[in-house]
């Protein structure tokens, strides 16, 4: 019982709320388009409005994770200082300016449950413009996740800031051999 208070209570955490919502935006948008598509390829009505439904649902998903992000990120702005704050600040900018993409989605998967995906040449191109999209938006979704997880995980910005090896490096010895140490090797293998 006390494990459902504190369920309840951390419902009210914009925080919680936002970590809550986000996997809709990446989820639930992938599934939608990946059960459209099917739909499509098998030409099952019923399945089709149901994959744009939750294609719909998913994408104005955007309004109330963008409320409560700003909201736990408001809370959290006071503890920050100088490049993380800036770096705070520059991702709601992203999001702030990315809401325009669920928008769009949720519009043109709207435009294709009222049109039909197989209702001639403009149904079809509607259709594949929501799949086009709602993929797209895919992407840039886990690409403002991983974003959103530098900020959080400062570690990450480090394990990330290491320079890559050369492709050369990798194929060369562990031990570093001068030409006194080659004959030392050589001389060893031949006895």
């Amino acid at each position: 019982m006390i494990e459902f208070a504190n369920l309840l209570e951390k419902l009210r955490d914009p925080q919680f709320l936002h970590h809550l919502l986000e996997p809709l935006l990446i989820y639930g948008l992938a599934l939608g388009i990946m059960g459209f598509l099917v739909a499509f390829a098998v030409k099952e009505r019923k399945m089709q409005l149901a994959a744009l439904i939750l294609i719909i649902g998913s994408a104005l998903t955007i309004v109330p994770y963008t409320h409560f992000r700003k909201k736990a990120d408001a809370e959290q702005m006071g503890e920050l200082l100088g490049a993380e704050k800036a770096m705070v600040e520059e991702h709601h900018t992203r999001l702030l300016e990315g809401q325009w993409i669920y928008f769009g989605i949720a519009g043109l998967a709207a435009l294709t449950l009222l049109m039909g995906a197989h209702k001639g040449t403009a149904g079809h191109v509607i259709g594949g413009a929501t799949a086009t999209a709602g993929a797209g938006a895919v992407i840039f979704r886990m690409w403002l996740h991983l974003k959103s997880e530098y900020i959080e995980h400062p570690e990450l910005r480090v394990a990330n800031s290491k320079p890559a090896k050369p492709q050369s490096e990798s194929i060369v010895t562990p031990i570093q051999q001068t030409g006194a140490d080659l004959r030392k090797v050589v001389y060893r293998r031949i006895q």
